[in-house]
């Protein structure tokens, strides 16, 4: 959180003080159209700002100018947690955005506060993907706005993922059964029929918002064809300005702007011209103190007398990444897991999991605030025990690194367990069309799975047949986050205190306050690759 709010200081310093040079831009025409976009916002409010200055800074240069987002906008810091998401609508509404798509954390508070805050955002929501499982679409597919004359459709798709890389259970039915879809299956039909109508309709040009990302964005292109730009969002990549060949061959912008307000993203439709697009780091965006600035202030005071409440001190840099060797686990997965095993105590648990997408920042060392915690860990998470068999956890285990060493939301640190991963052997896991695990069938990467006993300390063998208790959050034990799913779970107890409760409560009841050095500091073995 220090971090956080250091990059707010920073952001409003520059906001307030500096003139920067070089940011007006000298090829837009009075009829050339400009699209401002981002994507991944996650929570980052201090962009907004920049953005609103950046609308004003084209129009006067030209009237044709629209301001949408990728997705993943309500979630991912504190201030979209603690506010479930409202705080990010007022500031996309001081801005006066266009369009939207929806990303999978868009998801992250259910489906009735997706529904509520939508319906509280000025623009209008685009995303033809998302169903009930009878087919009744939630949000528009498409609209076209006229510059001058010009018709450009906005075509809006969200990832088939969504419901495994948020809450899988809200969209399912107490028996499990799906009430919702994303259309993982036919996706490329469902955008090619949107396609298809705006261009009925007359479309001059066909922007898709997307949230697809780097693996599921190129195949759609080279499967449809009618579509002009892609806008992209998912996977946080910086991309200024690229090519992708759609199904005839022929060339379709696109681009994506990274994350978090590093860059804002201008696309320039020239009359009768081919689009381009460039990416404008925030850094080169002229300050102005604007309606989207105010709205800034008034947020942040609201959210201050939560986030500087003092709640100890850190030792040590606690960060999500693993050690750069053999032994993988993380420190702060570590804080994580320790913290959860030693808060369930009266419980009997045996072992804590931590999902890697559950930890949002690093912890760094200094005076901690609860912000700072809040940070790291900022969903609507809740800390539970639960009873699974041995053979649940290995399965566990092997969805959680199917797809290492590429990053994983499910990878799962741990304590009162180790393990160890065969890099050597190909994930054999099973998921369903959502993602959602159903078998390992083959081979297992997952070794030498050990438990240690609580009373004894000696570590022993898991023993697939026997039933264990198990803390973590309800997101992954019990509501299939992540596409964990676990079909002889026995609920223990439920929200014990939200994860990050127990992240302080650890801190100030068995640590006294301080995370030692001592033993965060260095590797402890949880987790090993060969």
């Amino acid at each position: 959180m220090k971090k956080y709010f250091s990059r707010l200081l920073v952001a409003l310093s520059w906001l307030l003080l500096v003139p920067i040079a070089g940011a007006q831009p000298t090829s837009i025409g009075y009829d050339d159209i400009v699209i401002l976009y981002e994507n991944d916002v996650h929570g980052a409010i201090e962009g907004y700002p920049l953005m609103a200055a950046m609308r004003d800074q084209m129009l006067t240069l030209t009237p044709h100018v629209a301001v949408v987002s990728c997705g993943d906008f309500l979630s991912g810091t504190p201030l979209g947690s603690v506010s479930r998401g409202r705080y990010l609508i007022r500031m996309m509404n001081a801005v006066g955005y266009d369009y939207v798509t929806l990303g999978n954390h868009e998801f992250d508070f259910g489906i009735d506060t997706l529904v509520r805050r939508m319906s509280e955002l000025s623009a209008k929501v685009l995303c033809g993907n998302f169903a009930s499982v009878g087919g009744t679409s939630y949000y528009l597919c498409h609209a076209i706005s006229q510059f001058g004359g010009v018709k450009v459709a906005f075509v809006g798709v969200t990832t088939p993922h969504a419901p495994t890389s948020s809450t899988p259970m809200f969209f399912q039915d107490s028996a499990g059964a799906w009430l919702y879809t994303f259309y993982p299956n036919s996706l490329d039909s469902v955008v090619q029929r949107c396609v298809d109508e705006v261009r009925r309709q007359g479309a001059d040009y066909v922007v898709l918002l997307s949230h697809l990302g780097d693996f599921e964005l190129p195949p759609l292109v080279a499967a449809t064809q009618g579509i002009d730009v892609v806008l992209d969002g998912h996977s946080h990549s910086v991309i200024p300005h690229t090519q992708l060949l759609n199904r005839e061959g022929k060339e379709v912008l696109w681009t994506s702007t990274g994350s978090k307000f590093h860059n804002i993203g201008r696309l320039v439709i020239p009359r009768g011209g081919r689009p381009h697009s460039e990416l404008l780091p925030s850094a080169t965006v002229p300050h102005v103190v604007n309606a989207a600035f105010d709205t800034l202030r008034a947020v942040q005071q609201a959210y201050d007398s939560i986030a500087r409440r003092r709640v100890g001190f850190n030792q040590v840099l606690l960060w999500r990444k693993g050690y750069e060797d053999s032994r993988i686990d993380s420190p702060l997965g570590n804080y994580f897991c320790d913290a959860f095993l030693a808060l369930t105590k009266n419980y009997h648990a045996d072992v804590a999991l931590m999902n890697a997408g559950g930890m949002r920042d690093d912890i760094r060392a200094g005076e901690l605030l609860f912000g700072d915690l809040y940070a790291a860990a900022p969903f609507d998470n809740q800390l539970c025990v639960v009873e699974m068999s041995g053979q649940s956890i290995l399965d566990a285990l092997e969805m959680g690194c199917r797809k290492w060493p590429k990053g994983s939301g499910g990878f799962l640190y741990v304590a009162g367990l180790q393990y160890e991963i065969d890099s050597t052997q190909p994930s054999t896991v099973v998921c369903d069309e959502n993602g959602v695990f159903v078998r390992v069938d083959g081979a297992r990467r997952v070794r030498d799975v050990m438990v240690q006993d609580g009373e004894k300390g000696k570590w022993l063998p898991l023993d697939p047949a026997r039933i264990y208790r198990v803390a973590g959050c309800d997101y992954t034990l019990l509501r299939q986050g992540d596409g964990h799913r676990f079909p002889d779970v026995k609920l223990v107890v439920t929200a014990i205190c939200p994860y990050v409760e127990a992240l302080e409560r650890y801190l100030r009841n068995h640590l006294g306050g301080v995370i030692d050095k001592n033993h965060y500091g260095h590797p402890q073995g949880r987790i090993h690759v060969r």
